[in-house]
């Protein structure tokens, strides 16, 4: 058999034309049995410590796939709303009623006139929508359009009171802004970055600056929020008059400096006693800081979260991570297991167990006696993992997960084709001399 295998392949250049062929066959049947073995989602991948309720799951999606969900803790989808493009933040507001952040691209041609011939492809609808959970139906709605769909979106929004009628605060991420609308829709005040910060030289007015990423209410006139590519996490203060102050709590509080603790963070949670707990997103870890910006906790770790976006903690002491590009939502407990996970695919930005409380009387690290967990993969299997990543922006839908067979399978037929051009080469050589 060794004998015949040899005879096909043959010598030289031809043997490694076809033993690269070969692998390239290997390589793609690998990747399309992937293709069609994957399971579907939602799946449950962890069951060690079931919740009691429900989950809320914002799906951003990787190519307007976007939706929200809402999973038992069986991982089953009992509710589920796919009526947009992208999908930052869902929260639960009561009785069938779900406040949902959303961003659609809008061909040119039915964007608003201003937005039609500005050297932008499309254009995006940021839109704010309150559902009837039992129907879909959208029962109130705030949007705008900006200029395109990428780092113009809507990331989040938070829902407060005042005088008993209903406010929403929102972070307008385009046009580094962080406003507020009445039931009304009425703007009752406004920030801008410009108001507080010089934009830099280099970024134009449609440039990524302050990637403002995250709004809360703390209490009545201060709001917190994610200033990302400041590495900072700051407080704004609202007057009666409507003027507003930002006062920082950690980070440099300046686009040019790299944050010491926080790099590219999302979605910082006020606990008790002032505790901050953030998902410091490009560190691959979730980090918990006291009231003097002392770290007292962190999860993670490239070796166990990608690029997690958000994190609640639970009043057991639990906490609940959206680990966005391993494409999960997970439950760890005080000693830094993960004793409940659900494969969510899509993307996931952030997740909310209902009923969805806020997190200000959530239990500190300190009061739960949490343990330290982080590992840290090898930096050439970090840059395989983000790449794979990347590619499910671009391939279609299933195939991202099996880029790496795929890309063995191009680089093997490259090598293929150059082999077999050399083999010809030579024949073509002997030839010509004969």
């Amino acid at each position: 058999m060794i004998r015949v295998l040899l005879v096909w392949f043959g010598t030289g250049h031809e043997r490694r034309a076809k033993l690269f062929a070969c692998l390239a066959v290997v390589c793609l049947a690998v990747a399309t049995v992937g293709v069609l073995s994957a399971p579907a989602y939602p799946q449950l991948t962890v069951n060690d410590h079931s919740p009691e309720n429900n989950t809320l799951v914002a799906l951003q999606g990787y190519q307007d796939e976007g939706r929200a969900i809402e999973v038992s803790p069986e991982g089953e989808v009992v509710w589920e709303y796919d009526e947009t493009d992208d999908v930052f933040d869902v929260e639960a507001l009561g009785p069938d009623r779900i406040q949902i952040s959303t961003a659609e691209e809008i061909p040119d041609a039915d964007c608003p006139e201003e937005y039609q011939n500005d050297g932008y492809t499309n254009c995006v609808r940021n839109s704010l929508r309150i559902v009837e959970q039992s129907t879909n139906d959208t029962v109130w709605e705030y949007a705008w359009y900006d200029v395109e769909l990428h780092e113009h979106e809507l990331h989040d929004a938070d829902h407060y009171t005042v005088d008993g009628e209903d406010h929403w605060v929102m972070v307008d991420m385009g046009n580094d802004r962080v406003f507020a609308v009445n039931e009304s829709k009425d703007i009752v005040w406004e920030w801008y970055a410009t108001d507080d910060y010089e934009r830099p030289d280099e970024i134009g007015p449609e440039g990524d600056w302050t990637h403002v990423n995250d709004v809360d209410r703390l209490e009545p006139g201060v709001f917190q929020i994610s200033l990302r590519n400041f590495d900072t996490v700051a407080e704004l203060h609202v007057e009666d008059d409507g003027s507003v102050s930002v006062e920082p709590v950690v980070g440099p509080d300046d686009y040019h400096e790299e944050g010491e603790i926080l790099h590219e963070q999302h979605n910082p949670d006020r606990l008790a006693d002032d505790h901050l707990l953030v998902a410091d997103s490009e560190h691959d870890r979730i980090v918990e800081m006291n009231a003097d910006g002392e770290v007292v906790w962190t999860f993670g770790g490239s070796g166990t979260l990608q690029w997690p976006r958000d994190a609640d903690r639970q009043p057991n002491g639990h906490t609940l991570v959206t680990d966005s590009y391993n494409d999960r939502v997970v439950q760890v407990n005080e000693e830094g297991e993960i004793v409940w996970a659900v494969k969510t695919g899509g993307l996931p930005y952030e997740a909310d167990r209902l009923p969805g409380e806020g997190s200000s009387d959530r239990p500190t690290a300190d009061d739960a006696g949490l343990a330290d967990a982080e590992e840290n993969r090898w930096i050439v299997e970090q840059y395989l993992n983000y790449g794979v990543s990347i590619t499910k922006y671009v391939l279609p839908t299933g195939f991202g997960e099996q880029a790496i067979p795929l890309f063995v399978s191009v680089l093997a037929l490259l090598g293929a084709g150059i082999e077999g051009l050399r083999w010809r080469g030579v024949g073509w050589l002997r030839r010509l001399r004969s």
